[in-house]
């Protein structure tokens, strides 16, 4: 093996944010109100999207009384994740039924932010500062 190459034995076991993203995952769970909490884990890119586009779309086609989309486990987003949030909201309409928790320090708020959409979607940091 080429010097330089070779990890230090430390750092071996340790799992790196780098390069141990969390694991993707959907959790829906129903609100109390009629509506649809879904949670978000892991990276959100062209790998993974697909699987939640079509979760959205059914609770969309659902028409549930509102949807809380909690992406405050998500490590990265790329434009696939965000056309599919875009569309969501599309499909359900403007009047506030859709609402979007994001952590204030995260790469998926820099995101939004980047893209103007935290103006533009209800946007906020905990399940606590969503409207009922």
């Amino acid at each position: 093996m080429p010097t330089g190459l070779l990890m230090h034995p430390s750092h071996a076991a340790q799992p790196s944010a780098l390069t141990d993203p969390p694991a993707f995952s959907l959790a829906q769970s129903p609100l109390q109100s009629g509506g649809v909490l879904l949670a978000v884990t892991g990276d959100l890119d062209i790998a993974t999207v697909p699987e939640l586009r079509a979760r959205l779309a059914a609770i969309a086609d659902a028409d549930p009384r509102r949807l809380l989309l909690d992406l405050r486990g998500v490590s990265f987003m790329d434009s696939t994740a965000l056309a599919a949030v875009i569309g969501t909201k599309r499909k359900l309409g403007d009047d506030g039924r859709m609402t979007v928790v994001i952590r204030p320090d995260s790469y998926p708020r820099l995101i939004f932010d980047v893209a103007g959409l935290a103006g533009v979607l209800d946007v906020v940091e905990t399940l606590d500062d969503a409207r009922p």
